[in-house]
């Protein structure tokens, strides 16, 4: 009985606490004043703060890359960089070097950065291994296909029919919903980023619009072709139409004339 009546006095104190608990959350709270539109923070720097200054950096210049805002060559003014951000240049010192490792960009000496050509050296080497990571990619996606809603997220990325395509930004797109895509769909996240970290050097060639829209079509040949082996389930099938099609992309890439590539 005494340990009953001490199991009922914790419960009545339990509850006491609660009550006064919630009491306090119901009183109204004393109105703030509101902020003013020029010190609400920007997008800008709430990214920054919950990602850092360097990451949102790096990450606001490899979009540039991947958009062609930067062109292959183009000299990175560290004063109007940090202008723009809105950063010190200490931090984008830093991001410049964390780039230059990720061979994105180039330090020179007298000059700063530059946004780095590929050799073609270079550019046959990241596609020899997209494609064995991304031949893998589609493999485990035609192999896992009857998961949960896998076969809709594919389909919701399925490429238009190559007259469709209008641009060849439409098609740039579309290249990238589809191959990110398909390494979501593997269920391997370190594949799928393995493969994501090749993805922006491997397409810094085509930024300056060598490419014309014949291989954007033909390219888009190869994405269907790709999506109805994953859709059938054909696990070698789909590998293999994958790597092909990188193989194809790699040959035409290479073609290109000298002046796309940093030799």
């Amino acid at each position: 009985m005494a340990l009953a009546a001490a199991r009922q006095r914790m419960l009545d104190k339990i509850v006491k606490q609660s009550c006064r608990m919630m009491s306090s959350s119901k009183s109204p709270a004393r109105p703030r004043a509101p902020r003013s539109p020029a010190s609400a923070p920007s997008a800008a720097v709430a990214e920054r703060r919950s990602g850092g200054t360097v990451s949102y950096i790096v990450k606001d210049v490899e979009e540039a890359i991947r958009s062609g805002r930067l062109v292959l060559g183009q000299r990175l003014v560290e004063a109007d960089l940090a202008r723009e951000l809105r950063v010190s240049r200490g931090s984008l010192r830093e991001a410049l070097n964390r780039l230059a490792t990720a061979g994105l960009v180039e330090i020179v000496p007298n000059r700063g950065a530059v946004v780095r050509r590929l050799t073609r050296k270079e550019v046959a080497d990241r596609y020899q291994i997209r494609a064995q990571l991304e031949g893998l990619a589609a493999s485990l996606a035609a192999q896992r296909l009857h998961e949960a809603d896998h076969r809709e997220r594919l389909l919701s990325v399925a490429p238009p029919d190559a007259a469709q395509i209008s641009s060849v930004e439409e098609y740039r797109r579309e290249n990238y919903r589809l191959h990110e895509m398909i390494a979501d769909l593997s269920g391997n996240p370190q594949l799928a980023a393995l493969i994501r970290q090749l993805w922006l050097p491997a397409h810094m060639v085509e930024l300056r619009g060598s490419l014309d829209a014949t291989f954007h079509r033909d390219s888009a040949e190869d994405h269907r072709r790709i999506v109805d082996a994953i859709l059938s389930q054909d696990a070698a099938a789909a590998e293999a139409a994958m790597q092909a099609h990188l193989e194809a992309r790699c040959r035409v890439i290479l073609s290109l004339p000298s002046r796309v590539f940093g030799e």
